[in-house]
């Protein structure tokens, strides 16, 4: 790459860095996934172990990112039987919206992103079983006369902001941003054996919810006794925007005190979703200022400069150059015109 190209490429960067913002953004995920086994006899001679069916319960991933203004939709999806039975990830990935999921052997992950208008992406990752209506689907088995505790670390992010703001009264309708993100642990079981019945069911989920609107006038009647008549009286609602995180720990507790082996339905899964509908607009305090643009022009004075160098060959920019050099200038009036309109 000649210096031409070198330097047009540096504005052109320094110039677009300013332009990303996710009006919608939020991440779960369930890692570092613990088994530890207790001995209730260690004279029975029975090594405490435990081990997840192949045949019952399953995996499964799901992605989905949509931008209708643009009339774009992606979407990828995975199931197959068995607890941690695959290992994968998929990515739907939109201009504007996009959507992650992913499973390994101790770990589901879920995170995704809307920048409106218009978007929306939802991701979610599970595996094993749980209770449901129609009954248990069993897929842990447990040695006898054994615990076995089970822990998880649980980490969860949801934001929404509102890159602009509306006039409306009473609400403002159709600019709200909102994302979601939930973890959960569902531990059931129950049996009958000689000398011993026990049922449990614990069903843990952690959530954050996060949502922006932009700021919007409203007004009421007032009676004012100068005039003695009811006036309009205007007053206005903030922007709101919100940006959560939560971090902690989902446990259970699988308790064999029969002489045989029991079985339990365990079932572990993190979702995400969020939406927007506001079109991004780059913050006053974003726009270049007069000494960035000073440097801005310097940079292209430098391409001149570099094209005229002095190497014994005449060094004419490639055609490549002078189209990187066209995209820096063409950042810096878009930058221009988005100011005007703000």
């Amino acid at each position: 790459m000649n210096r031409f190209t070198t330097v047009a490429v540096a504005c052109a960067l320094a110039l677009s860095v300013t332009a990303s913002m996710a009006a919608s953004q939020s991440s779960a995920t369930i890692g570092d996934l613990s088994f530890t086994l207790i001995d209730l006899n260690p004279r029975d001679g029975i090594a405490p172990s435990f081990s997840f069916l192949t045949s019952t319960g399953s995996t499964a991933l799901s992605v989905s990112a949509s931008d209708t203004s643009m009339g774009e939709n992606e979407s990828a999806s995975r199931t197959r039987a068995g607890t941690f039975s695959f290992s994968r990830e998929y990515l739907a990935e939109l201009t504007n919206s996009a959507a992650h999921a992913s499973v390994s052997t101790d770990t589901l992950s879920a995170n995704g992103s809307a920048s409106g208008p218009q978007t929306s992406y939802s991701a979610s990752a599970s595996t094993g079983a749980s209770y449901s209506y129609y009954g248990q689907s069993l897929n842990l088995s447990l040695s006898a006369h054994t615990l076995l505790l089970i822990d998880a670390s649980v980490s969860l992010g949801a934001s929404a902001s509102n890159p602009a703001g509306c006039s409306y009264y009473y609400y403002c309708y159709g600019s709200n941003e909102s994302s979601s993100a939930t973890a959960s642990m569902q531990l059931s079981y129950s049996y009958s054996a000689p000398g011993v019945s026990t049922s449990y069911n614990d069903n843990q989920s952690l959530s954050l919810q996060a949502t922006a609107r932009g700021a919007y006038t409203d007004y009421n009647y007032q009676y004012n006794p100068t005039t003695g008549y009811y006036d309009y009286v205007y007053f206005t609602h903030p922007k709101l925007e919100e940006d959560k995180s939560l971090n902690d720990v989902l446990s259970s507790v699988f308790t064999n005190a029969s002489s045989m082996t029991q079985m339990a339905s365990l079932g572990l899964s993190v979702s995400v979703s969020g939406n927007a509908s506001t079109a991004l607009v780059i913050p006053a305090s974003s726009v270049p200022e007069p000494e960035v643009l000073g440097l801005a022009a310097a940079g292209v004075l430098m391409m001149g400069v570099a094209a005229r160098g002095s190497s014994p060959m005449p060094s004419v920019p490639e055609p490549e150059s002078y189209a990187m050099a066209l995209a820096g200038l063409s950042i810096v009036g878009l930058l221009f015109r988005r100011r005007r309109q703000g």
